[in-house]
């Protein structure tokens, strides 16, 4: 019939015990019809409602993991939400590579507080790409793993864990198909951490 999708607004955002489970590009179709939220829509929403959260309650131990291969708007918006957090006097973790992490580095960077960043390598500095190792040159805390006998993909399974033991919250910018991203989500969820999982796709 005459079916109008909802305003942007409504994004389809379920508040869970385990955190904000954001389902971008579909929401009500009463008659089979779907409302597609452009990134902007969904950017706005997603970042008002984490900037919430972060105003409400206690300083925390937050890490930030998520894809290297994410958009200029997106690295925006990951570089305002870890400067938000730093500001909130939150101590901020995260990993290196470029995308997400280095989106992380920087925003916490600009809010001036170095005792609030932490940045866990997988292998070393010297493997990181070369943009991000002049990043890393402005970081203090940075542990180095060293784990550059095993593959990458090994290493940073391992580096995660490494962060999540030191958070007590996780925020993932990920893909649906991102193979070691949900295997850290579950293992945050299986440790008590409060898990928000941003899906880019």
């Amino acid at each position: 019939g005459n079916f109008s999708p909802p305003p942007a607004t409504n994004a389809n955002i379920e508040m869970r015990d385990d955190g904000i489970n954001i389902k971008k590009g579909t929401f009500g179709g009463g008659s089979g019809g779907t409302a597609v939220l452009d990134d902007t829509d969904f950017s706005v929403n997603t970042i008002l409602k984490q900037l919430e959260s972060i105003q409400q309650g206690t300083p925390k131990n937050i890490v930030i993991l998520g894809t290297r291969h994410c958009s200029l708007l997106h690295q925006q918006i990951i570089e305002l939400l870890s400067y938000a957090l730093v500001l909130s006097d939150n101590h901020l973790f995260t990993s290196g590579a470029t995308g997400t992490h280095a989106a992380a580095i920087r925003g916490a960077l600009r809010a001036n507080n170095q005792d609030l960043l932490t940045v866990i390598l997988p292998q070393t500095i010297q493997r990181q790409p070369r943009e991000i190792r002049e990043l890393l040159g402005q970081v203090h805390n940075i542990i180095e793993l060293g784990h550059s006998e095993l593959p990458l993909d090994a290493a940073s399974r391992i580096c995660n864990s490494e962060l999540l033991a030191k958070g007590d919250q996780l925020i993932v910018f990920a893909f649906h198909d991102s193979k070691t991203l949900r295997e850290t989500i579950e293992e945050a969820k299986a440790l008590s951490l409060l898990v928000t999982v941003l899906f880019l796709d």
